[in-house]
């Protein structure tokens, strides 16, 4: 899911974007030990969150419009490259239900590392200014399905991006 390109971009809107490659988290490549190293992997998710949402703060915006749109939502984009790669290197097929399971995997701890990451933030820097926890967490928002413990860090801390994931 593309939460940047879900919606439209607002006028002046931006998307800070960023990618991990993931062929960086396989240990024991191409071997029957080979295994992704998802706490690094989640380290790794927390930094760049933490790196990106710094990206939109030293931005020299070149309009006044685009700035404070920006500092309003706070988006971020952060995505992951080389799933085909990684999973040839854990010896997974392509289009297996090992290799759909594992990338499910990847995806949900990204999902929720960022999530967290970015309720950490808002603990320490302040929530995105237009946060509201009720309009963000209900309906059919991407953030409405998240799991219950990381909706309710986001309920009590509020949470310092918009968006945070683009895969």
């Amino acid at each position: 899911t593309n939460p940047c390109a879900e919606q439209p971009l607002p006028p002046y809107g931006c998307c800070c974007l960023g990618s991990i490659d993931l062929t960086q988290y396989v240990a024991a490549p191409f071997t029957e030990q080979a295994q992704f190293d998802f706490a690094h992997f989640a380290k790794t998710v927390e930094v760049s969150i933490r790196m990106l949402d710094n990206v939109l703060q030293v931005t020299a915006w070149p309009l006044e419009q685009q700035h404070k749109e920006a500092m309003a939502k706070r988006r971020v984009g952060l995505g992951f490259t080389g799933l085909g790669d990684a999973l040839i290197m854990l010896r997974l097929k392509y289009d297996s239900e090992e290799a759909r399971a594992m990338a499910a995997r990847i995806s949900e701890s990204m999902r929720d590392h960022a999530y967290i990451a970015s309720a950490e933030l808002a603990k320490e820097r302040g929530a995105f200014p237009l946060f509201n926890a009720d309009l963000y967490l209900s309906g059919t928002s991407f953030a409405s399905r998240l799991p219950s413990s990381i909706k309710k860090l986001i309920q009590q801390q509020g949470i310092r991006n918009s968006h945070l994931l683009s895969i």
